[in-house]
């Protein structure tokens, strides 16, 4: 069961009151992506995950709580400019907003994820140029991460199965390869493993499509 609920907030940027959606509880059933996209019905709260102060155009997840410096970003013409892109849809652009400023807060592991947000609401709209966009971003983001020792996965290994998928799905084949035989160097467990050697599969083939977690373990 899936509970959504309207939350009014206030921008902690700029004092503004709004409404703004917020999930309660939530159910998911069925494998995840390979870049570890929920099955239904996580899969249609993707908007709850972030909010935007209407006045100022403050982007978090939650526009209550502060993130350093984000006042200095929001007033940026970069910012303002990826706000109100018209190559991106609005949910995107929200993810690629809050992305800007967590990175410039030196979050690296957040700015990642939102943007791989921002590429899943691409995937949504069939824009696939948008999404490679969003793609390209992630992968240089959590590649900071990791080189500030940054988590940006639960579990061990599992950092670089979501960096070896957002390689083959933005076409970087020979990148996404060497980084799968880095990461099965590493002795991952057996699940890890099926599914660094399925990607090994689809990066042979070219395959830049969206794939899911039963399909290593079926074939």
């Amino acid at each position: 069961m899936t509970f959504i609920k309207r939350q009014k907030c206030q921008c902690i940027v700029c004092g503004k009151l709004s409404f703004h959606k917020e999930c309660w509880t939530v159910s998911s059933y069925g494998w995840s992506d390979l870049d570890m996209r929920p099955s239904e019905s996580m899969r249609s709260i993707l908007h709850t995950y972030i909010q935007t102060c209407p006045r100022c155009g403050y982007c978090a997840p939650r526009i209550s709580k502060p993130i350093e410096k984000a006042s200095e970003v929001i007033k940026s013409n970069i910012y303002k400019k990826q706000l109100n892109s018209s190559e991106f849809p609005k949910l995107a652009n929200a993810f690629l907003c809050s992305s800007l400023i967590q990175e410039n807060a030196n979050k690296f592991g957040s700015a990642g994820w939102s943007s791989i947000y921002a590429a899943w609401v691409c995937d949504d709209e069939g824009l696939a140029g948008g999404a490679k966009t969003c793609r390209e971003r992630a992968i240089a983001i959590l590649q900071r991460a990791k080189a500030n020792n940054q988590k940006f996965a639960a579990k061990s290994g599992d950092e670089e199965i979501i960096l070896v998928d957002l390689l083959r799905r933005s076409g970087r084949f020979d990148e996404a390869l060497k980084t799968c035989e880095e990461a099965l160097s590493k002795n991952p467990d057996k699940l890890q493993t099926d599914i660094l050697h399925f990607e090994k599969i689809l990066i042979k083939k070219l395959d830049i499509a969206c794939h899911v977690i039963s399909e290593p373990i079926d074939s």
